[in-house]
């Protein structure tokens, strides 16, 4: 995607890859912890001219008993969304005090993120 043009003829391009995942579970007290990171590679024609990675962790508590799986789905989805609108806003709001142009990350449909990848581990 094109953000901003740098002069007539030079765009600034991303790249990203975003990553997920459980860390741990305290199944006494419904504690979870989890990580999300963003790798985002800041392409200026076509040449990489920097790069961001954060990595965000979390720890979400649920105060009923639900059992193992359902927690999971509950740390994977609100959590993993939670975590993104952390992360997109660390993002936007450190590229613009510093001067480059504001990147601003689109928002992820978390649904669709986690099937698309237990399909591409099916498909392995």
């Amino acid at each position: 995607m094109c953000l901003k043009k740098f002069g007539e003829d030079s765009n600034l391009e991303l790249g990203a890859n975003i990553g997920f995942r459980i860390m741990n579970i305290d199944k006494k007290n419904m504690i979870g912890q989890i990580e999300l990171k963003y790798d985002v590679d800041l392409m200026v024609d076509e040449k990489e001219s920097g790069k961001i990675i954060l990595v965000m962790n979390a720890l979400f508590k649920v105060e009923e008993k639900i059992n193992e799986k359902d927690f999971e789905e509950k740390l994977k989805i609100d959590g993993a969304t939670t975590l993104s609108h952390l992360c997109r806003a660390y993002i936007s709001t450190a590229t613009a005090l510093s001067g480059m142009p504001t990147i601003n990350m689109p928002l992820i449909n978390f649904n669709q993120f986690f099937e698309d990848a237990v399909e591409e581990n099916n498909a392995k």
